[in-house]
């Protein structure tokens, strides 16, 4: 979802509310999403075969009504599973946003159960999202990693790249995108990532959009830019293919709800 489209059936929360009970259900078990018996990931009442001790967090609004998500030990044997990754390819803006959030928020507490100062416990602070040590008073919130992902036009024109990390089992072709490093600026790291990985210099960065990306708790910054020299040399470590593509002879593409894939629609 990007930031010009305003989801309508989702509202998140600011912060941790105990008070709250849910009416809708997402159930995670090892990490993919229980799917109820007409095949959404979305349940309008508590399964049965959720266990009362579980400890539910609820994290917004779904239609007025709160939202709550929930992990399972035991998958039952009538239920099946879908991945988060096959879930948001088909998904509208509203179910996006509410897996984006329930997500990122889900690793946040698995990840800061313990301090990282003192190693003792923590525990959610009312009305935040953060965990909080209950010895040192060490205060840790979500993590968010800025990430750019830029599109490289020339002429008409688009760079794209495959990763080898997708390996031969995918054709898919994508734009360039990475993390920015600490003292950096988004700008910085747009011209960095091109020529790292592709050994080009650009002209004409601007900025386009944001999607946020619970893999697991990024936030993609996208650009627009325009080729202004070099030969293309891939980075073969991060790289198995990439070269200048026509916009009337595009390879296989990313999804349409990746921003990877908007801004490619744009151009």
């Amino acid at each position: 979802m990007t930031n010009n489209e305003s989801p309508t059936e989702y509202q998140p929360l600011q912060g941790w509310d105990s008070s709250l009970k849910p009416r809708y259900w997402l159930v995670f078990h090892n990490n993919d999403l229980v799917l109820n018996d007409q095949g959404s990931v979305l349940w309008s009442h508590q399964p049965d075969f959720i266990d009362g001790d579980l400890s539910s967090l609820v994290t917004g609004y779904w239609r007025d009504e709160p939202v709550a998500s929930v992990d399972i030990n035991a998958l039952p044997d009538d239920k099946a599973v879908s991945t988060v990754r096959s879930v948001l390819t088909i998904s509208d803006p509203s179910v996006f946003a509410l897996l984006s959030h329930a997500i990122q928020l889900r690793e946040s507490r698995k990840s800061h159960q313990y301090c990282g100062c003192c190693g003792n416990s923590c525990a959610p602070v009312v009305g935040e999202w953060a965990m909080k040590c209950q010895r040192c008073q060490n205060t840790v919130y979500p993590r968010i990693s800025p990430c750019i992902i830029v599109l490289v036009s020339r002429k008409d024109e688009l760079l794209l790249v495959r990763h080898q990390r997708h390996g031969k089992a995918s054709a898919m072709y994508t734009v360039i995108a990475g993390f920015i490093e600490p003292g950096e600026s988004a700008e910085e790291a747009v011209h960095r990532e091109v020529m790292e990985e592709a050994g080009v210099r650009l002209s004409s960065v601007n900025y386009q959009f944001s999607q946020s990306w619970p893999f697991p708790h990024s936030l993609m910054l996208g650009f627009r830019a325009e080729y202004a020299g070099g030969e293309l040399k891939l980075d073969q470590r991060e790289l198995c293919d990439g070269g200048w593509f026509k916009r009337s002879m595009l390879p296989e593409l990313p999804p349409l709800f990746t921003i990877s894939r908007q801004l490619i629609d744009r151009f």
